[in-house]
């Protein structure tokens, strides 16, 4: 059965109707009215998430307020009744974009944003990301709040006691724990990690004819918990634990370069075709640990520039290559890097150029 969407938007709204519905959505549209009670008429009872153009002022029925008030709106009626369902900003202006981004500020009204050109670039991940994030309120209302079972933890592991404790403190409300699971807890590297980091802390390169096959052999270390089905991680914990009773006991993984890593691996599995990554330009080290935050690349932590940021105690830092710094991407990150890492790249760059 399709899901009911709701979108908002005051001009071009039946192209963009069209492109939902394509997805497999059942898309109503409202153009707001200088009444902001009209939208509950409009706002059918199953209706499982709400798409919203920022500017709602230009249309013939004279709107008077933009999306924000509505979300505000639609987040105070819902805000413990367990109706609450997914808001989505989607416009074509970027710095409105970005100023709801939470991954840039602290607004908290949407569960994500985009522009309208990345919705068009890419429309089957902007389903199968607002369909995770649907089955994220629906997961959450099933359990009851009730957090081990919400991300699947294995109660064998230990937890992080902090996210258990902030996650108790959100008082029955969808959104604001949905949000916490997704931004806090699922997505940053920490108790759980991506592919790209997996990869950087085995040693093996994805390229391997047997990457696939390791992955089977890993298999228990996937986390089936809530957005799973958007974004595949590791629980770490576990990683560590196949490795000490499959690989080591004596020799973390933490200790050894990538070489060595993949030695290990083939002894043990039997896997010849494990292929090591290999340090970028850069790097000294091949102890990798984490990855570039732009480019992905594997990274041993001391070869990285890190990110300033506030770290919640279960994550782990964020860092960019020395080669992302150097193609220009410190400009992005520039208010995250402080001003001896910035200086140390002026003078790679200096020597750079003085070597032709």
């Amino acid at each position: 059965m399709a899901y009911k969407i709701l979108y908002i938007d005051d001009l071009e709204t039946k192209s963009r109707q069209k492109d939902i519905q394509s997805l497999g959505y059942e898309v109503k549209l409202y153009n707001p009215t200088s009444d902001i009670s009209d939208l509950f008429q409009s706002l059918e009872a199953d209706t499982k998430a709400c798409v919203l153009d920022y500017r709602l002022t230009k249309g013939k029925n004279n709107a008077c307020f933009d999306a924000p008030t509505i979300a505000q709106t639609l987040r105070t009626k819902h805000k413990n009744d367990l109706k609450d369902f997914p808001l989505i900003l989607m416009s074509n202006e970027s710095i409105k974009v970005k100023e709801f981004d939470k991954d840039l500020t602290s607004q908290d009204l949407f569960d994500f944003v985009l522009t309208k050109q990345e919705f068009s670039n890419d429309k089957s991940n902007f389903k199968k990301k607002l369909d995770s994030f649907i089955k994220s309120y629906e997961i959450i209302v099933k359990h009851k709040f009730d957090l081990s079972k919400i991300i699947d933890f294995d109660e064998n592991y230990t937890l992080h006691s902090r996210i258990k404790l902030d996650a108790a403190s959100i008082n029955k409300n969808l959104f604001s724990l949905s949000s916490f699971i997704y931004y806090d807890v699922v997505r940053p590297i920490g108790v759980l990690i991506g592919v790209d980091v997996l990869s950087a802390r085995l040693g093996v390169s994805k390229e391997s004819k047997d990457w696939g096959e390791l992955l089977k052999l890993i298999n228990s270390s996937v986390y089936k918990g809530v957005f799973s089905d958007y974004l595949e991680r590791w629980w770490m914990d576990k990683v560590n634990n196949w490795w000490n009773e499959t690989i080591s006991s004596e020799v973390p993984l933490r200790r050894l370069n990538a070489k060595q890593r993949v030695d290990l691996l083939k002894t043990k599995l039997g896997l010849e075709n494990l292929i090591p990554i290999t340090k970028t330009k850069y790097s000294h080290s091949s102890n990798f640990w984490t990855i570039c935050k732009d480019s992905g690349a594997p990274l041993d932590p001391f070869d990285g520039i890190e990110l300033l940021k506030n770290y919640l105690p279960w994550q782990e830092k964020e860092y960019l290559s020395i080669e992302s710094a150097l193609a220009g991407k410190i400009d992005v990150y520039k208010n995250q890097i402080s001003d001896i890492d910035k200086k140390a790249i002026r003078e790679i760059v200096k020597k750079e150029r003085s070597n032709g």
